[in-house]
């Protein structure tokens, strides 16, 4: 069960949809990717496309991000992401929302929250083409402020194959490993 590491929600325990399809990001995965992320989290506008338990985007919230839209396709998902809202204070609810959207596929339902500052990429493993969507088409869809930062969670042994000359609007600023767990992070040129 993913727990908040940080900030408001500090120790706040979060539910995950069961089975094997969500795979949480590990604290130590999340307290490097914000150590990483530094202020950037404070007054930003995050998307969590994959959502899952929504422990990346109800972290971001913690930190101090204005807004946070958290997506799945999923029911289990959004369950646990409905359960998981009312979990965290009244008075940040408003700062996050919960869709049930898959992209590309409903993109303009994502467009009503749009610009965002920084988006969680976090596709089952072996699912590559999600993740490499969103990044060569979310420009083309007015999804992301200038200069956006993306982080793509995947595993460690795929991190480098990562083609940034297919990725040309986006520059790979950083990538690292924890375990058998690995994130690129992107920033929109």
């Amino acid at each position: 069960m993913p727990k908040i590491i940080a900030g408001l929600f500090k120790g706040l325990n979060l539910s995950a949809p069961k089975g094997l399809l969500t795979r949480p990001t590990s604290a130590m995965a999340r307290e490097a990717i914000f150590s990483i992320l530094g202020s950037k989290t404070q007054g930003a506008r995050v998307l969590d496309l994959l959502a899952g338990s929504g422990a990346l985007g109800f972290e971001a919230v913690s930190r101090g991000a204005d807004f946070a839209l958290l997506c799945d396709s999923a029911s289990s998902a959004i369950r646990s992401l409905n359960t998981n809202l009312h979990k965290i204070p009244l008075s940040c609810q408003e700062r996050v929302k919960i869709l049930k959207a898959a992209f590309p596929k409903e993109t303009a339902s994502l467009t009503r929250f749009a610009p965002f500052d920084l988006v969680f990429l976090d596709p089952p493993y072996k699912d590559r083409e999600i993740a490499e969507n969103f990044l060569l088409r979310a420009q083309n869809y007015n999804l992301l402020s200038p200069g956006a930062l993306a982080i793509w969670e995947q595993e460690r042994e795929d991190l480098h194959s990562i083609d940034p000359e297919k990725l040309k609007s986006w520059k790979l600023i950083d990538s690292r490993a924890w375990g058998r767990t690995g994130a690129a992070f992107f920033e929109l040129e």
